[in-house]
């Protein structure tokens, strides 16, 4: 993708395009939202000509499915012209594909032509394991991602990542519904993305209302904030259905921020015809063609589209750099203390002894600290309230003395002194009265024994009794919320 005349356009420092790149090519992405420019379109939308007049990478042209997989196209400037492509193994890759994927590349291409960008990727097919044949034990789609750097002294920093078209017919033979869910749910993964700049294209020759990617757009992206437009096929609109496609360019009839671009992309025709240039045939198509002539140029053509994702992928990085640097060193931060809990390497006999050994010491001083009371002595008291012993056990005692107090007994106890007459004498110290216990607390009443006789339940609340040995006689065995209030307190 060489600028017209050499022309750099010096839009910012490219140091942080640089490392949002590399990030990339560590698979960070999978990890964290980066920010990134991501091609969305039906299958019939026009998708991969756009890729290619953005790219001027000559893709390879076939009458089934153009694109299995995603594929993130990279320019940067450099001294020397060089072409490197790699595969980045997708998050759901097991171990040994991820290996297998990260062990094939091709580095210092010279050219990348269509005959030899045709070979690359059919290679790329066989190394992700998809389908070339009837094969019905292979994949149709893959969620790795092929990786193109493009590098020369004439190269406009751009990256965009071009992903499959959505579709809702089946292909008898290669395709089926299966398919149909999983290219829609990776469509979505890259869409969902809050840092992803969505390029959606759409033909002008169609309601718009009824395409699925802009509702896909709309229920990520409501306000249009990170929402591009680009509508294709505009030499098949139908006469009279002109204006609406260019109040929908000029802002009439869109409330996106990033509004839309029109372009037009060669047809067969075009394509069998190698003479043919396609920016100056669409250049011609856009300034003799009525009324695509009134419409301002900055808003149609390949080239100005072009211009319009570099200024925004840039600004768009710039303004995500810092919030991105943030969170990849808080994420660091989070797997230096995880490791360093697991302590050093202990690949010895020796050293895993002394690893043990430090735990039983470790345990053992936060023992004693414990019984002497030393909650200072170590922060693990402030973290973990349970692990002081002293305290639990004095706060048990109490809460067993109360419970007792209030849960252990059938029969409350008083002496004459404590009766009506309170001046009366106690005239012997073996007379006392028995008053049962009421239940003061309505909202928590106290269990009675079973074996109590039923003419006792119809006896008066008090009884005073003569002789002290009939106690045995008149109590009630245990009752349960005194064995629960025993047991609670022994274990």
């Amino acid at each position: 993708m060489e600028s017209e005349s050499g022309a750099y356009h010096k839009l910012a420092d490219p140091t942080p395009l640089d490392k949002i790149d590399r990030l990339f090519a560590c698979n960070v992405g999978s990890q964290i939202a980066l920010p990134q420019l991501v091609v969305v379109g039906d299958q019939s939308s026009g998708k991969s000509s756009v890729l290619e007049g953005l790219t001027k990478l000559p893709f390879p042209r076939d009458s089934g499915l153009c694109t299995r997989f995603a594929s993130q196209i990279t320019f940067r400037r450099a001294e020397e012209k060089i072409i490197t492509v790699s595969i980045i193994p997708g998050a759901d890759s097991d171990l040994e594909h991820a290996e297998h994927v990260h062990s094939w590349g091709i580095v210092d291409l010279p050219e990348l032509s269509r005959r030899v960008f045709a070979n690359i990727m059919a290679e790329v097919n066989e190394v992700m394991g998809l389908i070339d044949s009837q094969d019905a034990y292979c994949k149709t789609f893959s969620t790795d991602v092929l990786r193109i750097e493009v590098c020369g002294p004439h190269e406009d920093h751009l990256s965009i990542i071009d992903v499959p078209g959505i579709f809702k017919n089946t292909t008898s033979g290669i395709t089926t519904k299966e398919d149909i869910q999983l290219v829609r749910n990776m469509v979505q993964g890259y869409m969902d993305n809050p840092r992803s700049v969505m390029l959606t294209i759409v033909p002008a020759n169609v309601d718009i209302a009824t395409q699925e990617i802009l509702e896909m757009a709309k229920e990520v992206d409501p306000d249009g904030e990170r929402t591009i437009g680009v509508l294709t096929k505009p030499d098949l609109v139908d006469k009279g259905a002109e204006t609406k496609v260019i109040d929908l360019i000029e802002g009439k009839k869109s409330s996106w921020k990033m509004g839309w671009s029109l372009v037009r992309n060669p047809g067969e025709q075009d394509f069998d015809d190698g003479t043919q240039d396609r920016d100056k045939t669409e250049e011609n198509f856009f300034r003799s063609k009525s009324p695509w002539n009134t419409i301002d140029g900055d808003k149609v053509g390949i080239n100005s589209l072009r211009a319009r994702l570099q200024e925004i992928l840039t600004m768009h990085i710039r303004r995500e750099f810092l919030h991105v640097k943030s969170e990849i060193s808080k994420a660091l931060a989070r797997k230096k203390d995880k490791l360093e809990s697991l302590g050093p390497e202990r690949d010895s006999t020796e050293s895993q002894r002394k690893y043990l050994l430090d735990i039983i010491t470790k345990v053992q001083h936060i023992s004693f600290l414990a019984l002497a009371s030393d909650y200072g002595g170590n922060d693990i008291f402030d973290r973990e309230p349970s692990t002081k012993l002293p305290t639990i056990l004095v706060n048990r005692n109490d809460r067993f003395s109360e419970d007792m107090e209030h849960w252990g007994h059938r029969y409350g106890f008083i002496s004459d002194a404590d009766g009506e007459d309170e001046k009366e004498e106690v005239k012997t110290v073996t007379k006392v009265d028995s008053e049962e216990v009421k239940d003061e607390d309505q909202s928590q009443p106290r269990a009675r024994g079973e074996d109590a006789s039923e003419e006792e339940d119809k006896g008066p609340t008090s009884r005073f009794i003569k002789d002290p040995e009939g106690l045995e006689g008149i109590l009630p065995p245990p009752h349960q919320q005194l064995f629960n209030v025993l047991s609670e307190h022994t274990f």
